[in-house]
């Protein structure tokens, strides 16, 4: 019993960190980058006007050093941790992109990347964060209609749940096509081809309604609408620039693509 309520306070302890962040973009605008296919027809260019947060793979796409990104988001579970942790067969199979994103981490000691605690014995650094399924704030009461939701179980309600949390007013999404557009498609922009469209069953309507009383929220397409938030339309958005599409080859390093090739999920060539 005294062993599990210490290793409760180690974890809530190290969880509570993440009440650094709170409200230190208050009242700011920013730029949240997902990982859909619409990401290549996306000029990186034309978003650096923003401090902005991504999720996934973007970390690795050629222009990402013209983003002004802050933080980033990879709140997968056992992720970093060894083999003999992970039960699902394709996180093995993902090893070579970690080892990869490891890197990226190092070289990035400016930006704090959000990871899932189930990884905090095998992935530490002064710019490593661990959350785990809500909000640790202080001075401030969190609105507690969130208290319903696992805050950081995937890339769309992460990115959200930190925007919040640093205390943006505006949001620009970018890339979220699965969750913000119609016709919504699947697929990554790290993949081959343009994506499949697909019907969606989840578009988040009481997760968003909660967090649209605090923040403006918008996403940003070619041409579509948005059942959920608010669009515009990337033309509109960048001043009458056409998006021009690139293909995922032109887009990542070979490296970082045969990487990703490894696990059976992704298309990559």
């Amino acid at each position: 019993m005294i062993k599990r309520r210490l290793i409760s306070f180690f974890l809530k302890r190290r969880l509570s960190e993440l009440r650094r962040f709170q409200n230190i973009h208050n009242g700011q605008a920013c730029y949240i980058f997902g990982d859909g296919p619409s990401i290549k027809w996306v000029d990186f260019a034309r978003f650096a006007d923003k401090p902005a947060i991504c999720c996934g793979m973007i970390p690795f796409h050629k222009d990402f050093h013209l983003l002004d990104v802050r933080y980033c988001s990879l709140v997968e579970p056992w992720l970093f941790c060894p083999d003999w942790l992970k039960k699902e067969t394709y996180l093995k199979e993902l090893n070579p992109m970690v080892g990869k994103y490891r890197e990226v981490i190092r070289s990035n000691s400016d930006k704090s990347f959000f990871v899932n605690i189930s990884n905090m014995f095998s992935l530490s650094g002064n710019n490593i964060v661990y959350v785990g399924d809500k909000l640790y704030e202080e001075g401030k009461t969190i609105d507690p209609d969130l208290s319903k939701f696992h805050l950081f179980g995937g890339s769309f309600h992460a990115s959200l749940a930190l925007a919040y949390h640093l205390g943006f007013k505006t949001v620009h999404m970018v890339g979220f096509d699965a969750w913000t557009l119609q016709p919504a498609k699947n697929k990554r922009w790290y993949e081959k081809g343009q994506g499949e469209e697909f019907t969606p069953t989840n578009f988040a309507y009481d997760y968003l309604n909660i967090l649209k009383r605090h923040m403006d929220i918008y996403t940003i397409g070619f041409g579509g609408i948005s059942k959920n938030i608010k669009s515009i339309d990337y033309e509109d958005f960048t001043g009458g620039i056409k998006p021009m599409y690139r293909e995922n080859t032109e887009l990542m390093e070979v490296d970082y693509l045969d990487a990703l090739a490894k696990c059976k999920e992704y298309t990559i060539y």
